[in-house]
């Protein structure tokens, strides 16, 4: 691997990191639900924010991991960096994989900020079972979805009550951000042994 192309990847880490850390901290809040129950909304309100703060996370671990949730020696060259290009060898991952990727990381986490609805065992019996994460790269947003089966049981009013359907929209432009690394990648592909500067400045 050469200096050059070392540097190259690094600039691009660094270019993701800044953009997805600029536009989730400048996110508004959004997000689609159908019309709740007012006994039930906290939990509701938990699960949104839990998926809020997990979404958001994975983005950064994404975007921080050049894509990827984990990395192996394989694919790291630096810092645990991925590298996309070796050799003649283009291996940048598909958007499908990336999205692969963002729903891996929340299907693994989300259960981290949910605690197992210690919050409501007070109020309610809660039985969950979290099914799909399913992940979609927009154009203007990245659309995280849960299926995610809650059977709750009021204890005072011995009220039953069902939750099954997420879904949150982080408005940032993951699709464009993609592109900008394509377009890099290619042009490293054509010129290995030197780094376009004036390439990566209209790129931003």
């Amino acid at each position: 691997m050469k200096k050059g192309q070392v540097t190259i990847f690094v600039i691009i880490a660094i270019l993701i990191i800044a953009v997805i850390i600029l536009f989730v901290a400048l996110r508004p809040e959004v997000g689609t639900k159908n019309l709740i129950p007012k006994e039930i909304q906290p939990i509701d309100n938990s699960v949104m924010e839990c998926l809020r703060l997990t979404s958001e996370n994975a983005l950064v671990r994404i975007g921080n991991q050049g894509g990827y949730f984990l990395i192996f020696d394989e694919q790291a060259i630096y810092n645990r960096i991925p590298y996309y290009f070796d050799g003649n060898l283009k291996i940048i991952p598909t958007q499908e994989e990336v999205e692969q990727n963002l729903e891996g990381f929340v299907y693994n986490e989300l259960s981290f900020c949910i605690l197992n609805f210690k919050n409501f065992r007070n109020e309610f019996e809660i039985k969950h079972d979290l099914k799909e994460v399913d992940v979609e790269i927009l154009n203007e947003n990245v659309r995280f979805a849960l299926k995610y089966n809650l059977n709750i049981f009021e204890i005072v009013s011995n009220t039953s009550y069902q939750l099954n359907d997420f879904v949150i929209e982080i408005p940032i432009r993951l699709n464009r951000i993609y592109e900008v690394t394509q377009k890099i990648v290619n042009e490293q592909s054509q010129h290995p042994k030197s780094i376009c500067l004036s390439c990566l400045y209209d790129l931003g």
